[in-house]
């Protein structure tokens, strides 16, 4: 396997990318608005550099920097929040939630709290991102050391309907179900590549704490439902550089984990990208020539992040592929702006990144295409993700996503992002087996 030197580090240095601080425990110095990042001068930003991040930026991309701006929480939520955490409790071990209902869970986070790891991490499970539901389309594309585009995926849909914590459609808070669900999420069906072509993928998420996801593939070419095992979920996702485990940036089930507070501290992060729908935010297109840079994004804005710094270890599967995740939860929304996977001899190997777009709307004009059922009436801002990228910094690929894409007009965007809208993804059918293959035979 090609391993670059960047990778024979020692485990102190890794500690010290994460923690953000010189070998003397000192802050490094500072970024400001207006400032392009780059690798001749990222050493004036290295407190805030994730391990990650500095690996891109060897690789040539360039980082604008902007104010910070706080994302508020949703009104709904934020009522829900205050009206309900005081009454939530976690068990002693922090694997299962009681008396949830809606919001977050856990207002405040006491960092000397030995439990506080998995309080992060169920805020992050419950988080504002998906209160409801969520749908958007998008393209996926496979990324070489060259800079080739290796492989083409379409993605029609991509959905979470939440069963949950809901606050916008009845039934709220709960959709009842035996046994009770926190969410659905289906990827697909697939329109390219040929080969895949009505390929999807389902998963059902318990409440339960001992009871594991379901999750299932669906593929017309062998006209057959594939139960997906546990430990499979972090194998690749479609052949990509993904895993379901690391959708979103954490998409494993909390209680298979145990969790571990590192820091608090402030990275930079992609939280209000300026772009959506345009290849032009990637450093360089994938034409076999450009190398690293057709997988690195180059003109989106970053900008300094709270973020808690939570290590994961599986401790509820066998066979799973990485030893370790390390996780960057943005404190405003809950969310990852990082995540970070360790391979079983310590080494960092993957990175997931995510870009987002926070706003009510991305763009003038927004939804160029909407769908009828949805209301699109969005009073507060929501994370609009036009840009992700999984790294894969051992063999030097990665999986770069546009959400929607930026090959096609606006005019042919059918499914953009939407959030906690009526309709279709907001009723159990597409969440259903039999839609997965009826949906891919269509």
């Amino acid at each position: 396997m090609q391993r670059s030197h960047w990778f024979k580090t020692t485990a102190a240095v890794l500690v010290t990318g994460v923690l953000g601080l010189t070998t003397a425990g000192r802050v490094l110095a500072d970024v400001l608005p207006g400032e392009v990042i780059t690798k001749d001068t990222m050493a004036k930003a290295e407190s805030l550099l994730t391990p990650t991040a500095r690996w891109m930026l060897q690789q040539g991309m360039k980082m604008p920097i902007i104010p910070y701006r706080k994302v508020e929480l949703p009104k709904l939520y934020k009522e829900a929040s205050e009206k309900y955490s005081g009454q939530v409790k976690l068990s002693a071990d922090g694997k299962d939630l009681f008396n949830y209902v809606a919001g977050l869970p856990f207002l405040t986070i006491d960092p000397n709290d030995p439990l506080a790891g998995y309080r992060i991490m169920w805020n992050q499970e419950q988080k504002p991102a998906y209160i409801d539901n969520y749908t958007n389309e998008g393209e996926f594309q496979l990324i070489n050391a060259k800079g080739e585009s290796e492989r083409f995926y379409g993605l029609n849909n991509a959905g979470r309907m939440m069963w949950t914590g809901r606050l916008y459609y009845e039934p709220k808070p709960v959709i009842p179900h035996n046994p009770p669900l926190r969410y659905t999420e289906q990827f697909g069906p697939l329109y390219a590549p040929n080969d895949l072509k009505g390929t999807s993928a389902l998963t059902f998420r318990y409440l339960a704490p001992n009871l594991p996801d379901d999750s299932y593939f669906y593929s017309p070419e062998l006209r057959r439902v594939r139960r997906v095992g546990i430990a499979n979920r972090s194998d690749a996702f479609w052949g990509t550089d993904m895993d379901l485990d690391s959708f979103w940036g954490f998409a494993a089930k909390v209680s298979f984990w145990t969790f571990r507070l590192l820091a608090e501290k402030e990275i930079l992060g992609v939280v209000h990208a300026g772009k959506y729908g345009q290849r032009d935010a990637w450093c360089a297109q994938p034409d076999g020539q450009s190398g690293t840079l057709a997988m690195l994004p180059c003109t989106l804005n970053w900008e300094k992040r709270p973020v808690y710094v939570v290590e994961g270890l599986p401790t509820g599967y066998s066979q799973y592929a990485f030893s370790k995740r390390i996780l960057y939860v943005d404190k405003d929304f809950w969310n990852m702006n990082f995540s970070e996977m360790y391979d079983q001899g310590g080494e960092l190997w993957r990175g997931w990144v995510n870009c987002f777009h926070y706003s009510k709307k991305p763009y003038e004009g927004y939804p160029t295409v909407p769908r009828l059922e949805a209301k699109y009436n969005y009073e507060d801002e929501w994370p609009f993700t036009p840009y992700i990228v999984m790294l894969d910094m051992q063999v030097v690929h990665a999986t770069t996503v546009d959400a929607p894409s930026g090959y096609k007009k606006p005019t042919e965007w059918t499914n953009e992002w939407s959030f906690n809208e009526p309709g279709l993804y907001n009723t159990p059918r597409p969440y259903s087996i039999s839609h997965l293959i009826e949906s891919g035979r269509n």
